[in-house]
């Protein structure tokens, strides 16, 4: 009898264990294999290129720091899909913040053009310009970058003052919808078309 006793316990640790074997099995297929990362990064670029000789006096400009809205401040690009409707695409980051990006790129395109020179924070300039950002996304519906911002140029007095102002929009056509390559240089060609307008603005 001990011996049918023993037995039957080596027989019973033996089935738990197939029975453990085959649930871990069984777990295993069901646990996906990783996937690749497919994120992919990107970063604006300057466009403009020097439009003529120096001025004999240059107009000094101080930029503020670009302000973007609060749905334009996460890392992951946004696009438009309908009227009052985005989507962020999950696989398509922005490599910096976009207030960062879009002010560097602004500041990098109003250097190239004469007659104007980019004060650093504490020199003395002439004109202090302001832009806040409304969009900068791309259109999947019209195919298109779209930039607004609100620009505005102050004076450097004790008590500022606006001296000019400007709602600006631009599109730029031809993005397909799915390079995030290409629209985020239509969006730098957007930026440039913004310094464009800013130094029209100051000169």
């Amino acid at each position: 009898m001990k011996t049918n006793g023993r037995f039957a316990i080596s027989r019973a640790v033996k089935l738990a264990s197939g029975a453990a074997v085959l649930a871990l099995l069984a777990a295993c297929e069901l646990i996906p294999p990783a996937q690749p990362d497919l994120t992919r990064y990107y970063v604006l670029g300057a466009e403009a290129k020097s439009d003529g000789a120096p001025a004999a006096r240059p107009v000094r400009v101080a930029l503020r720091p670009v302000e973007v809205p609060q749905f334009l401040h996460g890392r992951i690009i946004e696009v438009r899909v309908g009227p009052n409707e985005v989507r962020y695409v999950d696989e398509a980051h922005w490599a910096e913040p976009l207030d960062a990006g879009v002010t560097h790129v602004l500041r990098d395109n109003l250097a190239a053009h004469a007659g104007l020179v980019l004060t650093a924070r504490g020199e003395a300039h002439d004109y202090e310009i302001v832009v806040r950002v409304r969009q900068c996304e791309g259109v999947v519906a019209s195919g298109v970058a779209r930039f607004e911002a609100r620009v505005e140029i102050y004076s450097t007095e004790l008590d500022p003052k606006v001296v000019a102002q400007d709602d600006f929009a631009t599109e730029v056509a031809g993005w397909d919808g799915k390079d995030y390559g290409a629209l985020t240089k239509k969006l730098s060609e957007a930026i440039a078309r913004l310094a464009d307008r800013v130094a029209g603005m100051v000169k």
